[in-house]
C-alpha cells in the first residue's frame, strides 16, 4: 500500500480539507503540464498550478491572522482592569472565531496549532503595544496562553 492510498478522493480531498487539496491540484497540473507542454491552445501550466496552489495558502495566512486577531484581545480581556471595551473585544472574537472556523481544514488547524507559539509572541506582542496606551500601569503577563480549542471556544472558553 502506497502513502497515497492513505488520500481520501479528490472530490472527498475538495470538501473535507480545502487547503491539502489546492496544493495537491497544483501538484498534478505541473505534472500535467510536464507531460503535456504542446497543448493547444498553449496552458501556462506552472502559472495555473501556482494560482491554485495560493488560493490555499491565502486560507492558511487568513487562519493565521484570525488566530492573531483572537489572541491578541484575548491578552487584552485578561490584561484589563476596566469594564470597557471588554464587550467590544468579547464581539471581536465572537466575529473572528466564527470567520476562522470557516478557513480551518484539517491541515490548516494542524499548521495553526504548529504555530501557536509563535502566533501567542505576535499577538502578545501587538497586544501590549496597544494596551500601554490604554492602561500603562496594568500589568501585562505576556506568557499566557490558550489551546487552539479554547481560542475556538470549543472547551475552556476564556469568555464565557
Amino acid at each position: 500500500m502506497s502513502p497515497d492510498d492513505h488520500r481520501p478522493a479528490v472530490p472527498d480531498l475538495y470538501e473535507t480539507d480545502f487547503y491539502l487539496w489546492t496544493q495537491a491540484q497544483a501538484e498534478a497540473i505541473r505534472a500535467h503540464g510536464q507531460a503535456a507542454p504542446t497543448a493547444n491552445p498553449p496552458i501556462d501550466w506552472d502559472r495555473v498550478a501556482e494560482e491554485i496552489e495560493d488560493m490555499g495558502k491565502s486560507e492558511r495566512r487568513e487562519a493565521r491572522s484570525r488566530t492573531i486577531v483572537i489572541l491578541q484581545h484575548l491578552f487584552k480581556l485578561a490584561w484589563s482592569k476596566r469594564p470597557e471595551p471588554r464587550g467590544g473585544w468579547e464581539e471581536t472574537i465572537v466575529t473572528q472565531r466564527d470567520d476562522l472556523k470557516s478557513t480551518l481544514t484539517p491541515t490548516i488547524r494542524k499548521s495553526v496549532e504548529i504555530e501557536l507559539e509563535s502566533l501567542h509572541l505576535v499577538a502578545a506582542d501587538a497586544a501590549s503595544r496597544a494596551f500601554a496606551a490604554d492602561e500603562p500601569s496594568a500589568p501585562r503577563d505576556v506568557s499566557l496562553r490558550w489551546t487552539l480549542p479554547q481560542i475556538l471556544g470549543e472547551e475552556n472558553d476564556p469568555i464565557a
